[in-house]
């Protein structure tokens, strides 16, 4: 009982962060990185959000199962399916949300002065909500560190700065990255739940 009221205060309060910040830091934040020169940071960040892609964690993943279910390791080979199942869960689930929102990319709000949402859209201009870098990452952070508890915030700050990555190169807002934390952090853990519980 505790434990679901917890998930219901975190959904609450993600909500509330999300709106506040697509109704007063997005557009601001924005404008900040788009007119920012490019410099040895944003180089930086350039670089690190490849990171975001879910082919990094799902071909290891997988591999990793295989290997270990082959040598009979189980719990091993267990670890590695549940790195696997949840990118597959956040990869789809996030593609099924974007399509929703259809949220025009911060680059349009520069080009064309969009700004929202436009509802079951499919154009990759119109997914910006929510992030797909920023689930894929935090959900596999959230992951490995329930599997590894040593390490967890190493796992975190690498993924925060996966995210960061995604507003600083304007390729979307704060509420879309915000959101995506939420949903990351969700699935893995009721996935977790689910398989080790």
């Amino acid at each position: 009982m505790v434990c679901e009221k917890k998930y219901i205060y975190l959904s609450i309060f993600t909500f509330i962060l999300t709106l506040f910040s697509y109704l007063y830091i997005d557009r601001l934040l924005a404008c900040k990185f788009y007119y920012m020169q490019r410099d040895n940071i944003k180089d930086f960040f350039h670089f690190i959000t490849r990171f975001g892609k879910s082919e990094w964690y799902l071909v290891p993943s997988i591999l990793l199962f295989w290997y270990f279910k082959i040598n009979l390791k189980k719990n091993e080979a267990k670890r590695a399916i549940y790195i696997f199942w949840v990118n597959v869960i956040a990869g789809l689930g996030v593609i099924f949300i974007k399509f929703i929102f259809g949220r025009a990319r911060p680059k349009m709000f520069f080009e064309e002065s969009c700004y929202g949402f436009n509802w079951f859209e499919v154009s990759h201009k119109l997914t910006s909500f929510p992030s797909g870098h920023t689930i894929t990452v935090f959900s596999t952070a959230f992951a490995m560190g329930y599997l590894f508890p040593k390490y967890k915030y190493i796992f975190l700050i690498f993924a925060t700065l996966v995210a960061f990555s995604r507003v600083i190169g304007t390729n979307h807002f704060v509420s879309d990255v915000i959101f995506s934390v939420y949903l990351g952090y969700m699935v893995a853990t009721v996935l977790y739940r689910r398989m080790f519980k």
